[in-house]
C-alpha cells in the first residue's frame, strides 16, 4: 500500500476506533445527543434573514451537545479516557474538566419548554401568533431534536404617545426629547427596544435631577391591530409612585473623606467644621492632600441640579488623576429636607511612594533577546497635589543569533524620570470641561548603549508632553518640544581597521540632536459588540525653526552647538478594524501607512526615527533587519554597523482570523503584506528608493498562530512562511515554486518562528 493510501487510511482507523471507543462508555438505555436543527418557515412579508432568525432561537435549543470534531466528540473521549479522580481537587480534576467535557445526553432534554422559550422570543420580535412545534429525529442512531418554527407577519410599531397625566413628573416625562427614541413609527415591534426605551426616558429623567426614578416606574400598554398589523404603544407612569421618585433633587452638600474607616455619614456639627475648597467639605486629616486638586475633579456644586451624568463625570475623573486606587460617592438625602441631597466622596488614595524592581527576559523585534533589570521609584502625589514623579534605572543584555550580528551584543544602562502634572500647562485654557483629566508630562532619559564589537551610543532625550481627551475614546497628545541628543564615540580597533565600509558609513558616526514639534491623534472605539475600531495618527516636524535661523548647505553640512541639526517632516497612520464572526471568531485587520520628507540637513530619516519591518508584530514570515528598503538586502556590514535597518516610507497590513481551539488555547490564520523604502539613494543605492513600481516590492507572508490565553496577557507562538520576497529578481519573487518541506536547509530559511507576549494587534 503506498503512501497516497496508507495514511487516509490510517486515519480512518483512528477516527473508528475513537468512535467505538466512545460508545463503550455510554450506560445501557441512554444515547448521546447530537443537537437540534431549527427549520423556520417564514410568511411573505417578513424581510428578517432566515439565519437571523434562527440565531435569535437557537439560544433556547439547550442543553447544548457535546463538542465534535471531524463528527466525533474527542473531548468527550477525553473526559472518559482521564476518569473520575479520587480527589475533588487537583491536576487531574482541572484537565478532565477543562480538556476534556461529560456527556449529554437525550434523555437530558426538556424540549417542551425551548418551545415555549422560542414562542415568547418570536413574540418579543414582533411576530405575533407564531408557532414552533418539535419532534425527535433518529438517523444512523444519531439522536436530534428538530424544531420547526412558522414565524408570521410581524407587527410594526404604531402610534406611540402618553397616557394623559397631570403630575409633574409626568409632564416632565412628555417633554422629554424624541430625536433620540428607539420606538419610532413604522420599526418592527421589539419589547427589547421597549425596555431600552425606558431605560433612556430613566437615564434622561436623572439628569433632570430625579436621582431615585428608575424604569419600574413606568408602564407600556400594547394595542395590536391584526387588520393593519400595527401595535399602538401606549407609555404611563406606574401609580402610586413613591415621592422620593417623583421628586427633582439638588446638591447640598459636597463631602470628601480620605482615608476613612467606614462608611457611616458624618454627623451635621462634624462637617460643619471640617475646612472648605470652593464650597467642597474636605475631611483630609493627615492633610495628605492639597485641598485644591478635589475642585480641580469634583464638578458638582452646592445648589447644583443632580445629574447622573455629572455623577459619572466626577468619577470618571477622579479615577483618572490616577492618585486613588478606591472612588466612591454615596448619596443621601438632606435631613429635614425633602428635594435635596448630600454627596459623599469616599477616597482611598495608593501607598504614596512605591519601590519596585522586575527581572524578566524579552525578545525585540529585530532578532535581539535578553535579559532587563528595572529598579523604579514612583510617588504618586508629589507634593501633596496628585502629581506623579517616577524614577526608572534599567540594566540589559541583548544577543542576537543572526550570523552577521553573533559578535554585536549590546549592553545598555538607562535612567528615567517622569514628572506628570494633572492639568494642561498651557495659558488660556485649563481643560476643566474635559471628562477625563488632562496631563502634562516631564520626561527626561539617557541610554548608554555599547556594541560590543563596534562602538558606543549615548541618547539624550527630553520632551515637553499635553495629553487630553475630549470624549472618553479620543485622546490627543500635543509635544510642544521634544529633543534627541546622539553621540557615536569608542570605537574598536575592529571597526577602525577592518574591511572598508561603504560611503554611507559617515552618516552613522555624527553627533546629531533632533528638535521636533509633534501632535497624535488616537480614537479607541469598541463600537458595537460586533465591530470595534482603532486608529492612531500622528506628524512630526523636525529642525524647522534651526533650518530657517541657521540655513543649510547639503546633508550633514551646518552644526548647532557641535552638532548637526536633522530636518524632517514625518506622518504616519496605524488604523485597525475587528470584526466578531461569532462570538468565539475574530476577524482583525491593520494597516500602517507611514511617510516622512527628510530635507535640509538630513538625507534620510534619523535611524532612531526610521520605519522599521519585519518580526513578531509586523510581517511574521520576515526576519527583522532582513526585508527592504525596497528590493534592497542590507549587507552583512549595513547590518552589523547601522543601529536600524529602517525606512522612510512604511507600507504594513495584517488580516487574521483568531479562534479557539480548546479552554485557555487559541489559535489563528494570519496573512501579512508590505515593505518600507526610502527617499534617497545614500545608503542603500537606487534598489531602496521608493519609485511608481513600489507595488511590485511589496513583501507577503502566511503562517498559523498558536496563543495561550493565561488572563492577565497573552502568549503567542506564530510560525510563517515568506512567499514573496522582493530581493529576487522579477518573475521569480513568487515562492510557491520552491516549497520543500522535506529539505532542513529550506525550512531553516523560509519557517520563521516568533515567539511573543500578547495579540500582534
Amino acid at each position: 500500500m503506498n503512501s497516497a493510501i496508507k495514511i487516509p487510511a490510517l486515519f480512518l482507523l483512528l477516527i473508528t476506533g475513537l468512535s467505538c471507543s466512545v460508545k463503550r462508555y455510554i450506560p445501557k438505555g441512554e444515547h448521546l445527543y447530537y443537537g437540534a436543527d431549527i427549520n423556520i418557515s417564514k410568511a411573505p412579508n417578513v424581510k428578517t434573514k432566515t439565519i437571523e432568525i434562527r440565531n435569535s432561537l437557537a439560544k433556547y435549543a439547550t442543553p447544548k451537545r457535546n463538542k465534535f470534531v471531524l463528527r466525533q466528540p474527542f473531548k468527550l473521549w477525553l473526559w472518559y479516557k482521564i476518569g473520575q479522580p479520587k480527589k475533588e481537587k487537583g491536576f487531574k480534576n482541572w484537565l478532565r474538566n477543562t480538556i476534556g467535557e461529560p456527556p449529554v445526553f437525550f434523555s437530558e432534554l426538556t424540549p417542551e419548554i425551548n418551545v415555549q422559550s422560542m414562542q415568547t422570543q418570536l413574540e418579543n420580535d414582533g411576530y405575533f401568533n407564531s408557532q414552533v412545534m418539535f419532534d425527535t429525529s433518529i438517523k444512523k442512531n444519531k439522536w436530534k431534536i428538530v424544531y420547526d418554527a412558522t414565524v408570521k407577519r410581524p407587527y410594526l410599531v404604531g402610534k406611540v404617545s402618553w397616557i394623559p397625566d397631570s403630575s409633574d413628573v409626568a409632564k416632565d416625562l412628555a417633554a422629554l426629547p424624541q430625536v433620540a427614541t428607539l420606538l419610532k413609527e413604522g420599526n418592527q415591534y421589539s419589547t427589547k427596544n421597549i425596555k431600552a426605551e425606558k431605560d433612556r426616558l430613566t437615564q434622561l429623567m436623572k439628569d433632570k435631577g430625579y436621582y431615585y426614578f428608575t424604569p419600574d416606574q413606568l408602564l407600556s400598554y400594547i394595542d395590536t391591530n391584526l387588520k393593519s398589523y400595527t401595535a399602538n404603544i401606549y407609555m404611563a407612569v406606574k401609580e402610586p409612585i413613591p415621592t422620593a421618585a417623583k421628586t427633582p433633587y439638588i446638591i447640598n452638600r459636597v463631602i470628601v473623606r480620605t482615608p476613612f474607616s467606614s462608611f457611616d455619614p458624618l454627623p451635621d456639627s462634624a462637617i460643619q467644621s471640617l475646612p472648605q475648597q470652593e464650597g467642597i467639605y474636605i475631611a483630609d486629616p493627615a492633610k495628605k492632600f492639597d485641598p485644591a486638586l478635589f475642585p480641580q475633579t469634583i464638578t458638582f456644586r452646592t445648589g447644583q441640579v443632580y445629574s447622573q451624568a455629572e455623577q459619572k463625570r466626577s468619577q470618571v475623573r477622579l479615577n483618572s488623576v490616577g492618585t486613588f486606587q478606591y472612588v466612591r460617592p454615596q448619596f443621601t438625602q438632606t435631613a429635614g429636607s425633602v428635594d435635596s441631597l448630600d454627596v459623599t466622596y469616599y477616597l482611598s488614595p495608593y501607598r504614596k511612594k512605591k519601590f519596585q524592581t522586575d527581572i524578566g527576559g524579552f525578545t525585540r523585534s529585530n532578532s535581539y533577546s535578553g535579559g532587563e533589570l528595572n529598579i523604579q521609584w514612583a510617588d504618586k502625589n508629589f507634593l501633596k497635589k496628585a502629581h506623579n514623579l517616577t524614577i526608572k534605572a534599567t540594566g540589559s543584555f541583548e544577543i542576537t543569533p543572526n550570523d552577521s550580528l553573533q559578535y554585536n551584543n549590546n549592553w545598555r544602562i538607562g535612567l528615567e524620570t517622569t514628572y506628570s502634572i494633572p492639568k494642561l500647562l498651557i495659558p488660556f485654557w485649563t481643560g476643566h470641561d474635559l471628562p477625563l483629566i488632562p496631563r502634562t508630562y516631564f520626561p527626561v532619559s539617557f541610554d548608554w548603549i555599547r556594541h560590543q564589537d563596534l562602538y558606543t551610543e549615548k541618547y539624550l532625550h527630553g520632551r515637553f508632553e499635553l495629553v487630553w481627551n475630549d470624549t472618553l475614546t479620543r485622546q490627543y497628545r500635543l509635544t510642544p518640544l521634544s529633543l534627541t541628543i546622539t553621540n557615536t564615540a569608542n570605537f574598536t580597533h575592529n571597526t577602525l581597521s577592518g574591511p572598508p565600509l561603504d560611503s554611507a558609513y559617515k552618516y552613522v558616526l555624527p553627533t546629531i540632536v533632533i528638535p521636533s514639534f509633534g501632535f497624535q491623534f488616537i480614537i479607541s472605539n469598541g463600537g458595537t459588540k460586533k465591530h470595534s475600531t482603532y486608529l492612531h495618527a500622528g506628524v512630526e516636524f523636525a529642525g524647522t525653526t534651526l533650518g530657517l535661523i541657521k540655513g543649510n548647505h547639503g546633508y550633514f553640512s551646518t552644526k548647532v552647538a557641535n552638532a548637526y541639526f536633522m530636518q524632517f517632516v514625518k506622518a504616519g497612520v496605524d488604523c485597525r478594524y475587528f470584526l466578531k464572526l461569532n462570538p468565539q471568531v475574530t476577524w482583525a485587520n491593520r494597516i500602517i501607512i507611514g511617510t516622512s520628507y527628510p530635507y535640509g540637513n538630513s538625507p534620510f530619516l534619523p535611524f532612531s526615527r526610521q520605519y522599521l519591518i519585519g518580526g513578531a508584530n509586523s510581517l511574521r514570515g520576515f526576519l527583522p533587519r532582513h526585508l527592504g528598503p525596497g528590493s534592497a538586502q542590507a549587507t552583512d556590514i549595513q547590518q552589523s554597523a547601522f543601529p536600524q535597518i529602517g525606512g522612510d516610507y512604511k507600507l504594513e497590513t495584517s488580516t487574521e482570523i483568531r479562534f479557539p481551539l480548546a479552554g485557555r488555547l487559541k489559535s489563528a490564520f494570519f496573512v501579512d503584506a508590505g515593505n518600507i523604502w526610502m527617499k534617497d539613494s545614500v545608503l542603500y543605492e537606487k534598489a531602496g528608493q521608493l519609485t511608481k513600481d513600489f507595488y511590485k516590492q511589496i513583501a507577503m507572508d502566511a503562517g498559523l498562530g498558536l496563543r495561550i490565553d493565561v488572563s492577565i496577557l497573552i502568549i503567542r507562538l506564530d510560525l510563517a512562511m515568506p512567499f514573496y520576497k522582493p530581493w529576487l529578481e522579477e518573475g521569480e519573487r513568487w515562492t510557491f515554486k520552491d516549497i520543500q518541506l522535506g529539505n532542513r536547509d529550506w525550512r531553516k530559511q523560509n519557517l520563521i518562528w516568533n515567539f511573543a507576549l500578547g495579540y500582534p494587534f
